[in-house]
């Protein structure tokens, strides 16, 4: 009778898909794959820089950009919105969105080890306006 809790979090499955393989681009294999994972931290300095050498970084860096857009389009109204109702709004909603920012931080984290390893990390609710 006892059935685990269907949460939300629980429902959000991250999908791994085999990235392009390294080496097909004009890059030695070793540095796109440093470039792979650098193009998750720096997703518009590498993706703008390395786009067309490389279609590993190609891809990384459209789905990191992506991403990126997503967390300011949906990150930055509610901070903006908070500071309105009072400080101690604001206070309890920048608790959440630093929660939120540590959640997002460490799935960055986790596609760039992915990246390392020649798999290309979809994240989760990310609106792909970059094709």
């Amino acid at each position: 009778m006892n059935q685990p809790a269907i949460t939300a979090a629980s429902r959000i499955q991250l999908k791994l898909e085999d990235a392009p393989p390294f080496g097909a681009g004009a890059m030695p294999a070793d540095k796109e794959r440093t470039f792979a994972m650098l193009a998750h931290l720096f997703p518009l300095i590498v993706w703008f820089w390395k786009r067309r050498a490389s279609p590993v970084l190609d891809a990384h860096g459209k789905e990191a950009l992506n991403f990126c857009i997503t967390a300011i389009i949906c990150l930055f109204p509610v901070s903006f919105l908070a500071g309105f109702p009072g400080l101690t709004v604001a206070r309890i909603v920048s608790l959440g969105l630093m929660v939120v920012g540590l959640g997002l931080l460490a799935l960055v984290v986790f596609a760039m080890v992915k990246a390392r390893e020649g798999k290309l990390l979809r994240y989760p609710v990310n609106f792909r306006l970059i094709k």
